[in-house]
Order: structure tokens, then C-alpha cells, then sequence
């Protein structure tokens, strides 16, 4: 008869560190833009109404520590995006270990081809998201410094419209921490389990803090194959726990009978 394994949770703790380190660098661009631009603006505030010059020299002086910043978020995504991954697959392996151990087997794990695949691809793709967040959140200040100044607008109102756009991207970064280590977590398992000959799994449907999807609500409990994974009607396609963004939902490996 066939085991079930219980099944594997992305690590709370790894999920936890990769936000802290982009949290704690969002706040230091923050700072740094905050008293840069009321530096900046207070000695050009009796230009800076009908008068596009100073405002031109606005924004000349914040290209300039623009690209300080991308320069600083591109060596951390380097650093950053690698070292979440090698956590995550650290933390998924010994889990693996000890569900098997658990159900009385004792089992040795090595390095595949197909596992240096995918984590080197979940590593781009993070290096990738990393750089994003400070290059987006930028991007969105230089408009709004534009803008503002271009309008006439004060430092009030500028600063208001700052911490608005930093709230949302402190937002995205949560998210991506959260969703980025869910789904490597999830990759890392299955190629795993496929080397161990595990083809099965059952979904465990697990809610978010926010939203749940129904369809994967009624997905809990059910059989399917790992190479297949399950139809979810809401996207028209078959999908894999915590595939979907903010998809939390697991799986149960299905430990066949040697034999079998």
C-alpha cells in the first residue's frame, strides 16, 4: 500500500529574512530621497514657482543619485537573489528530509542537472524582481518630482505623493518575498520528488490572510499527477500548488510501494 507524506511548507523564516532585506534597503532609498529632495528644494523654493530652470536643475541633481541607487539595488539583487534560493533549497531539503524520515525511510539527497536548472532559473528570475523594485519605485519618483515642481506644487504636496508610491512598493516587495520563496519552495519539491519516483501528490488547499480562491478550495483533498497538476477553471488551465500568485496551497507526496 501506498505512504503519504505529509506534506511541505515554504519556510516562515527564509520568507521572513528575504522581506526584512528588502525592506530595510526600501526605507535606506526612502531616507536617502526624503532628505535629499527637502535639501534640494528648500534652497531652489523662491525659483522653483514659473521658473523651469531650477526645476530643470531639480531633477538634473536627482538623475544623479538615481543612478547611485540603481547601482546599489543591481549589487544587491545580484547578492540577494542568489542567497534566498540557496535557503530555500536548503530549508525545503532538510523538511524532505525529515517527512521521509517520518515515514520511516531514510533517503540521500544529491544534485541533479534538473535541479541546477531550477534553481538557476529561480535565481534569475529573483535577480530580476530585486532590480525591479528599485528601478520602478525610481522611475515613479523622478515623475513625480516633475510633476510637482512643474506645477508649481509644494514640498507638502510632493512628499505626500512619495510616500504613497513607497507604500505601494513596499507592498510589491512583501508580495514578492512572500510569492517568490512559495514558489520556489513548491519547484524545488518537485524535482526532488520526480528523481525519488514520486509521480503523485494530493492538494492541500492553505487560505491567505486576504483572499482564498474557491477553485482551489474545491481542489483540496484531490489526487493528480505532478506533471499534470490540476484544472483550475478560474484560469482555464491546469496549474501546480502555489503556481498562481499568492497561491499558498501545498502537497501531500504519494509514496508508492516499491514495486509499484
Amino acid at each position: 500500500m501506498a505512504k503519504i507524506l505529509r506534506a511541505i511548507q515554504p519556510n516562515a523564516g527564509v520568507r521572513a529574512w528575504y522581506r526584512k532585506r528588502l525592506i530595510k534597503e526600501l526605507d535606506a532609498m526612502q531616507r536617502s530621497i526624503a532628505y535629499w529632495l527637502e535639501s534640494a528644494y528648500r534652497r531652489r523654493e523662491d525659483e522653483i514657482v514659473g521658473d523651469a530652470s531650477p526645476a530643470r536643475d531639480l531633477i538634473a541633481v536627482f538623475g544623479a543619485n538615481m543612478r547611485r541607487w540603481l547601482r546599489r539595488w543591481d549589487v544587491l539583487a545580484d547578492w540577494l537573489g542568489r542567497r534566498v534560493i540557496e535557503k530555500v533549497e536548503d530549508t525545503t531539503t532538510t523538511s524532505m528530509k525529515e517527512a521521509f524520515k517520518a515515514a520511516g525511510f531514510t533517503v540521500k539527497f544529491d544534485r541533479t542537472r534538473n535541479l541546477n536548472s531550477v534553481t538557476e532559473a529561480y535565481i534569475s528570475w529573483n535577480v530580476g524582481l530585486i532590480k525591479s523594485i528599485g528601478r520602478e519605485y525610481l522611475e515613479d519618483v523622478r515623475g513625480i518630482i516633475m510633476e510637482g515642481v512643474g506645477m508649481g506644487r509644494d514640498l507638502g504636496y510632493i512628499s505626500e505623493q512619495l510616500g504613497n508610491r513607497y507604500g505601494i512598493t513596499k507592498r510589491r516587495a512583501k508580495m514578492i518575498a512572500r510569492d517568490q520563496t512559495d514558489k520556489a519552495s513548491m519547484a524545488i519539491q518537485k524535482v526532488r520528488d520526480e528523481k525519488f519516483g514520486i509521480t503523485e501528490g494530493i492538494w492541500v488547499h492553505l487560505p491567505g490572510q486576504k483572499t482564498s480562491r474557491q477553485t482551489h478550495v474545491a481542489m483540496n483533498g484531490k489526487r493528480f499527477k505532478l506533471n499534470e497538476g490540476l484544472y483550475d477553471s478560474a484560469v482555464k488551465r491546469n496549474v501546480m500548488p502555489s503556481e498562481l500568485i499568492n497561491c499558498r496551497c501545498v502537497y501531500r507526496r504519494i509514496l508508492p510501494e516499491f514495486g509499484d
